[in-house]
């Protein structure tokens, strides 16, 4: 009995991927005269079907071969594709990439580490491109006078915005902060004194006289 397996990763918002797939297996499979066991098919069409994936792992068995029309049928992203690679390559599944023309024997090939290698390095130029492309864009709106960060004077919301109308309350019959704070149940009253500050909730207050603390 044959045991090579073909993996399409259907699409339903994307037919032509879908069939530009099937159209590339079909070709290697009789070009080759392969005896295909099964075709294994998994719906990922929102990137929350990625975990499906899983059902591939499970399909396939020990000391089998996978053909696929591409690697990015693994994954989204190339760290998902390159884990599961890895994964198929240390349960005995060699895997046949017929757009790149690859045969990944096993995790322990010498050619196979090498494109191992090569797809890891990918993933950590991406990040280098990544963190120097946002620097760039940074530094570029610095020079040009662009404020980076909040606008100054941004209020933030904050844990004591839904009882503003008992801390007002409470001002304005001459409690300190500290003593509603303790009222309210704050463990700390430096926070709520902040609040009281860059809000310019006393500005806004008939003129009190403080209660002793």
């Amino acid at each position: 009995m044959s045991n090579v397996f073909t993996y399409l990763r259907l699409n339903k918002n994307n037919e032509k991927y879908t069939q530009e797939q099937k159209d590339i297996l079909d070709n290697y499979v009789n070009k080759h005269k392969i005896d295909i066991y099964k075709n294994i098919e998994i719906d990922i069409s929102m990137p929350s079907d990625e975990k499906n994936i899983l059902e591939l792992l499970r399909n396939c068995e020990k000391n089998s071969t996978i053909i696929v029309s591409d690697l990015n049928v693994f994954g989204r992203t190339i760290e998902t594709i390159l884990e599961i690679v890895k994964f198929l390559l240390s349960n005995k599944i060699k895997i046949l990439v017929v757009n790149q023309n690859l045969e990944l024997v096993d995790d322990k090939d010498m050619l196979t580490q090498m494109i191992l290698g090569m797809i890891s390095m990918t993933i950590n130029l991406e990040k280098d491109l990544m963190s120097l492309r946002t620097k760039e864009a940074l530094t570029a709106k610095k020079l040009s006078g662009v404020s980076l960060g909040k606008p100054v004077g941004t209020i933030q919301k904050s844990k004591f915005d839904k009882q503003r109308d008992k801390i007002e309350e409470l001002l304005s019959v001459g409690l300190s902060v500290r003593k509603i704070a303790k009222l309210l149940g704050y463990n700390n009253h430096i926070g709520l004194n902040n609040y009281v500050k860059k809000r310019n909730i006393r500005q806004n207050l008939p003129n009190t006289l403080d209660i002793a603390s």
